[in-house]
């Protein structure tokens, strides 16, 4: 019994004794469970915290990258702000005075495209803009004070002209030669002052300042000549190709006057003293032509590039594109071209120099009346047959009239002035059927001339014969009268001038 109870004690105590290692093993499991699940979390925090300390430094990495393009970009954008200063804003400055010059693009070829250089062409775009505005500006102020003063100048110059004209008329006689041979020189350079002083004015948008009634063509050539420095010298001409009563409107007469004169004195210019230039006068399909050409030095390509820029008158001019001394003839042409509907071109001559081509429109020419001729220093025409009654009695000067003084000359042309004396000094035209053919020749527009005096017939003389009946003056002593009249100019003009040039700014 006791063996018994023994062992079931014994039994109880190991049942005891299990139950409590199964409940601290069961502690003990769940104790593990514990840490296992805090070591996990422990883990996972680990693991997070080595992902952020990861990003963190990537994101260090990153910003430290960001940090060193942005400190690159900013030394490479004042490097380029610096080249726009230094280099690029100077030579668009420079571009603009002399198209020659090369403006520089982006100093980084990695910067073209980007905003920076398409900020940097804008900065110029509106840079260029603001110089040329405010250029324009100035150049029209300074166009205006050229205007002006030139009005001014033309003015007083022609009233001189007036004056030295009639000194002319009253000491005309033999007893004053030395005195006309002073006006005339002094008359001369008077001239040459108009046309200098007209030609600045037309460059800078003045009128021609001088208004005439219809005109013929060639009275406006000879005219035109007589405005050249050393014209009887250096000028051969003009010939005259006209098959028609051919005039100019009054509105464009002055200005196809000025226009033929300036190409003259720019081809007299650039030849040798001795080398002639010839100017011809031909009709063609749309109108007239007025053709110069000299022997002289020629032009090249950028020159010809220059003048027909200048010469078509589209192209807007500043007087600082002119050149010191500024050039004024071509620009001053091109405005008178553009505003008339006229053409003037140049091209290589045959004799190695400069042919200057001026076309009239037809709009521009009219048909003079049948009562009127031209002046008795227009020559005649080429191609016109010549009556043998007539030609038996002209005298033998007259085939080839030395020119009035320059005044006396350029007022010939005036339509007031010759009408009377042309008519009476020069010879009747050939009957109609001795003329040559023009029904295939365009008509052109008819004007009356609005004046109430003949424009035709002798005018009589002063004196009387023995009966006491007035005898009039025919046209070939009138002729004959200007033709003495014509020598004498003449021989006092080439004592009056020298025979160089020596104005820097004649040519154009």
């Amino acid at each position: 019994m006791i063996v018994v109870a023994v062992l079931a004690l014994a039994l109880v105590g190991v049942l005891i004794l299990h139950m409590r290692v199964r409940r601290d093993l069961a502690q003990a499991r769940g104790r593990l469970a514990q840490a296992r699940q805090a070591q996990e979390h422990l883990t996972r925090e680990t693991s997070a915290r080595n992902q952020r300390l990861v990003q963190a430094e990537r994101q260090a990495q990153e910003s430290a990258e960001l940090l060193r393009e942005a400190r690159a970009q900013h030394d490479l954008v004042r490097a380029e702000n610096e080249h726009l200063i230094s280099k690029r804003i100077p030579a668009l400055l420079s571009h603009l005075r002399a198209p020659h010059v090369i403006v520089p693009g982006v100093q980084n070829p990695a910067l073209a495209g980007t905003d920076i250089d398409r900020q940097h062409r804008a900065i110029l775009d509106a840079l260029i803009r603001g110089v040329r505005e405010e250029g324009e500006r100035i150049d029209e102020a300074a166009q205006a004070v050229v205007r002006g003063a030139m009005s001014r100048v033309q003015t007083q110059a022609l009233r001189a002209q007036d004056l030295l004209a009639g000194v002319q008329q009253r000491y005309s006689g033999d007893e004053h030669t030395a005195l006309l041979r002073e006006v005339l020189g002094l008359d001369m350079y008077n001239e040459l002052i108009i046309r200098r002083v007209q030609v600045t004015g037309i460059a800078c948008g003045a009128t021609p300042g001088l208004s005439r009634d219809d005109t013929y063509l060639v009275d406006l050539v000879v005219g035109a000549v007589s405005r050249v420095e050393n014209f009887e010298q250096r000028i051969e001409g003009p010939a005259n190709h006209l098959r028609r009563r051919i005039g100019v409107a009054a509105r464009a007469a002055e200005s196809i006057l000025f226009i033929t004169a300036e190409l003259l004195a720019n081809a007299v210019h650039h030849s040798h003293g001795t080398l002639k230039v010839t100017i011809a006068v031909h009709e063609t399909n749309n109108g007239a032509a007025i053709v110069i050409d000299d022997a002289g030095v020629g032009l090249n390509e950028d020159q010809y590039a220059r003048a027909t820029r200048l010469l078509s008158g589209t192209h807007p001019v500043r007087l600082v594109d002119l050149g010191n001394p500024p050039h004024t003839g071509w620009a001053a042409i091109g405005r008178q071209v553009a505003h008339y509907g006229m053409q003037v071109t140049v091209k290589k001559s045959a004799f190695g120099g400069v042919q200057a081509v001026l076309n009239i429109p037809t709009a521009l020419l009219v048909e003079m009346p049948e009562d009127s001729r031209p002046s008795v220093l227009a020559p005649e025409p080429v191609r016109a047959p010549v009556p043998t009654a007539v030609a038996a009695v002209r005298p033998e000067p007259a085939a080839a009239l030395p020119t009035l003084s320059a005044a006396v000359q350029a007022e010939s042309v005036t339509a007031s002035r010759t009408e009377t004396v042309a008519s009476s000094a020069r010879p009747r035209p050939a009957p109609a059927t001795e003329q040559p053919p023009a029904e295939d020749l365009a008509p052109l527009p008819q004007r009356r001339r609005q004046s109430s005096r003949p424009a035709s017939g002798p005018r009589p003389s002063r004196g009387a014969d023995a009966s006491g009946a007035r005898v009039l003056t025919t046209p070939e002593e009138a002729q004959k009268r200007w033709g003495d009249f014509q020598v004498g100019a003449e021989a006092g003009r080439r004592e009056a001038l020298p025979t160089e040039q020596h104005d820097i700014t004649e040519g154009n």
